[in-house]
């Protein structure tokens, strides 16, 4: 026999009888017989809950939709949480999570509204899929050593959460795990997390810093999109890859040094910078992607190492304060418009390894007083350079 006991405002104790066989307590049917007592008239509102010490496991689902339900103590008896175990519960402020839970599972806390914040036991290994989505009030939690993985979306719109630390035992910070976190303006990382996911940290518009650990070596798509207030970040030599998009729209971000390790420069990574002044890419860089500075109107100079062999399309589509760029004799391939619109570009000089220029590579390019190119592009040179006075302009074909 379980008992379900309820204590309302008014002092009176309710208690609801339920008979559950052991087998069905162990594999976590207490979620189904809570169901049905929940929308029960004599449950009332604003209750407590105290789960009974026979209980082992909370269900999926055992708790979802109890709007009233403002605070529960979970005994040490139990040791799972489950999936969906108390979402959408919208007046909980507080809950203890014993030491003998080990993983707080798919959106045990999601849309938990009212609650503040949360003490995760150092017995959790892991905090898995939204989690603590939309826990909208959230302005703290503490995550122990014992977690080695932060699940897809865990804390995906915290509005509420300023600051978070990740410890050295996280590897992975899953897709979207902080994203749209908007009062994030702190977050530390200590060494150990290897992966950085896609979304990770976009739209978190108040965060002004971060530096990555040495252990970083993937950020991934749209890791940092839209972080509109980070002025700077760090990245360790230890990243060969920097994803679609992980920092477009940074509006603040003033410059950034990428790693001798990276390999290349994902699409649109940096696309909408407006801030961005200057950038070094180092010589172990060998492409850099469509659109990667697109719209970078505060870049003046940018120097391309020799390593790299293409500039992808687009890849520098309007940098209109943009004076002056070296192209190496290692580059093959510039793609479709990807200096459209450089309108302070004043010279450009195209080495004899390239083999392919895109239409409208230079397009609108109204500043360009001389241009050396080889003389197989000819033919194209009005579709290279759209929009141009070429009559006005020194050409040299090498």
């Amino acid at each position: 026999m379980i008992k379900l006991k309820f204590i309302m405002d008014s002092g009176i104790i309710y208690q609801l009888k339920y008979y559950i066989p052991k087998k069905e307590l162990r594999e976590g049917l207490f979620d189904l017989v809570f169901k049905e007592a929940k929308n029960k008239e004599e449950v009332g509102e604003n209750k407590y809950i105290q789960i009974p010490k026979s209980v082992t496991s909370i269900g999926n689902c055992g708790f979802e939709d109890c709007d009233s339900l403002t605070s529960i103590t979970i005994p040490n008896s139990v040791t799972s949480i489950g999936d969906c175990a108390f979402k959408n519960c919208k007046s909980l402020t507080s809950i203890t999570i014993p030491d003998s839970v080990t993983c707080i599972k798919n959106g045990a806390f999601k849309n938990c509204k009212s609650l503040t914040s949360i003490s995760i036991p150092d017995s959790v290994t892991c905090i898995k899929y939204s989690a603590f989505k939309n826990c909208n009030n959230l302005t703290s939690v503490t995550i122990p050593n014992s977690v080695t993985s932060i699940g897809v979306w865990a804390f995906n719109n915290c509005n509420s959460l300023t600051s978070i630390t990740i410890p050295e035992s996280v590897k992975s910070i899953g897709s979207g795990a902080f994203a749209g976190c908007n009062s994030l303006t702190s977050v530390i990382i200590l060494k150990s997390v290897t992966s950085i996911e896609n979304y990770a940290f976009a739209y978190c518009n108040s965060l002004t810093s971060i530096t990555l650990p040495n252990s970083v070596t993937y950020i991934g798509n749209f890791a940092f999109w839209e972080c509109t207030s980070l002025t700077s970040i760090t990245i360790p030599n230890s990243v060969t890859y920097i994803g679609i998009r992980a920092f477009a729209y940074c509006k603040s971000l003033t410059s950034i040094t990428i790693p001798d390790s990276a390999k290349s420069i994902g699409e649109c990574a940096f696309e909408n910078c407006d801030s961005l002044t200057s950038i070094t890419i180092p010589n172990s860089v060998t492409s850099i992607g469509n659109d990667a500075f697109n719209n970078c109107n505060s870049l003046t100079s940018i120097s391309i190492p020799d390593s790299v062999t293409s500039i992808g399309n687009y890849a520098f589509w309007n940098c209109i304060n943009l004076t002056s760029i070296t192209i190496p004799k290692s580059v093959t391939y510039i793609g479709n418009w990807a200096f459209n619109n450089c309108i302070n570009l004043t010279s450009i000089t195209i080495p004899k390894s390239v083999t392919y220029i895109g239409n409208w590579a230079f397009n609108n390019c109204k500043s360009l007083t001389s241009i050396t190119i080889p003389k197989q592009f000819e033919s194209e040179i009005n579709e290279i350079f759209k929009n141009l006075e070429l009559s006005s302009i020194i050409i040299i074909y090498t």
